[in-house]
């Protein structure tokens, strides 16, 4: 018996050993294994025998050209030999009849199981628990910025408390070895309440970055644009000191002037 057999074999075992009785009717163990032959699925009925649970054989109708076809992308110590693969679906096809009096309680084909509710409902559940409806924390606040933005950024997003970059608004950052972007979070973007976020860009009318240039970012895809420096002409940049592009003609010191004052004004 080899290592991978030994554990595949261990593994439910302990799994229905540490169900208690009455969860008996509300869990499922599923083993996902080449069994392909009474050798191989003997120890599993035999687990479930044991433990009081029913043993369901379930086949998967994939045509043996789509498992070969599969074997292309795998690495060269994961790649079964051809002739493998073949007997191993021959060894599935003829089993099919001998399944219950190997003591099987119900052989079933893969399609022909309900697959939609149970993914609908894995799809509820991990909903819940993002909102905080199941009883946990939720993401709260850092839902909105998965919403835009995609759970791939929310390891690299660290809130920065106390930044007054964004005049009043909050602030966080994404790094990334030796990138970084400064995001602003709007509460107000449009007038009546709506909420965005604005990414931190150079300033296109002073290279001296005296103030906080910014634009919107709706997406991923904005702050990636960023970073590339696809946005640093954009038309919706608008900067602390020198406004938007319609600004540009007036006086950098007016609009200095202006920035500290609406500062002292939020200050007070």
């Amino acid at each position: 018996m080899s290592c991978t057999q030994g554990l595949f074999r261990l593994i439910p075992e302990q799994a229905l050993r540490r169900s208690r009785p009455q969860e008996a009717e509300q869990k499922n163990l599923t083993g996902n294994a080449t069994n392909v032959t009474p050798e191989t699925r003997a120890p599993l009925v035999a687990a479930a025998k044991r433990h009081n649970m029913p043993a369901v054989a379930v086949m998967v109708s994939t045509p043996v050209s789509v498992c070969m076809e599969r074997q292309a992308p795998r690495p060269a110590n994961r790649t079964v030999p051809d002739d493998t693969v073949r007997a191993q679906h021959t060894a599935m096809v003829r089993s099919h009849p001998k399944l219950l009096a190997e003591g099987f309680n119900e052989v079933v084909f893969s399609d022909s199981l309900c697959q939609l509710l149970p993914f609908l409902q894995r799809l509820g559940d991990a909903r819940n628990a993002d909102l905080g409806l199941d009883g946990g924390g939720g993401l709260g606040e850092m839902l909105l910025v998965r919403r835009v933005f995609g759970a791939e950024v929310l390891p690299l997003w660290r809130w920065k408390p106390g930044s007054t970059a964004a005049g009043g608004d909050r602030v966080a950052e994404i790094r990334l070895g030796q990138q970084h972007l400064t995001l602003a979070f709007r509460t107000n973007v449009d007038g009546q309440g709506d909420y965005g976020f604005d990414v931190a860009l150079p300033c296109p009318h002073d290279d001296e970055r005296i103030g906080y240039a910014w634009a919107p970012a709706y997406s991923v895809t904005c702050l990636a644009r960023a970073l590339a420096g696809e946005l640093d002409d954009s038309e919706d940049i608008v900067c602390s000191v020198h406004g938007g592009l319609n600004d540009a003609d007036q006086e950098p010191d007016d609009h200095a002037d202006e920035a500290l004052r609406e500062t002292a004004g939020s200050a007070r």
